[in-house]
């Protein structure tokens, strides 16, 4: 009689710790990055010939020093109402990053309004995060709305996790 409550319970104990992993958002310690003190002395603008279109913005971020990922520094300026876009700049070397992302990161929020922070990183962790609609290719649909997690990896973001969020919630 007692057996199959024991069995039961065993697996109980085995599989609540996977349930729950799904649920966890993760966290900037989890994404580890060694601070540097990397510095480039500008821009990279002959291998980002885009970049010449922000060079003021490009070059007083990264002025600003390292902010992301152990040596990156992320730059973000405004594209209209309710939009920001931004790049990434290696302070290694001055190579700007254009993730698709932050192609006009929309930045409504539910009811809610703005997001205070649309977008979250710190310089000693590679997670960055979205709040709100995360910019994509031309011609691609909108993203639902909602908190997106990204891992920076190998100067790529790589999505770990999403959690939707209606409008008017």
């Amino acid at each position: 009689m007692k057996r199959p409550f024991y069995i039961a319970a065993i697996i109980f104990l085995l599989t609540f710790p996977v349930l729950s992993q799904k649920n966890k958002i993760p966290a900037f310690s989890q994404y580890r990055a060694k601070v540097e003190k990397a510095r480039a002395r500008g821009i990279d603008f002959k291998r980002n010939p885009d970049a010449r279109t922000f060079r003021t913005r490009l070059s007083e971020a990264l002025a600003g020093g390292v902010n992301f990922a152990g040596h990156y520094v992320v730059a973000g300026w405004g594209c209209g109402t309710g939009c920001i876009s931004g790049a990434i700049i290696d302070t290694r070397n001055g190579n700007v990053f254009w993730p698709e992302q932050f192609g006009g990161i929309g930045v409504w929020y539910g009811n809610d309004g703005y997001a205070d922070e649309p977008v979250k990183y710190q310089k000693n962790s590679r997670l960055l995060v979205i709040l709100g609609i995360p910019g994509v290719k031309q011609g691609q649909p909108d993203k639902p709305s909602g908190e997106y997690y990204y891992d920076w990896t190998n100067n790529h973001l790589r999505l770990i996790k999403f959690i939707p969020k209606k409008m008017g919630e």
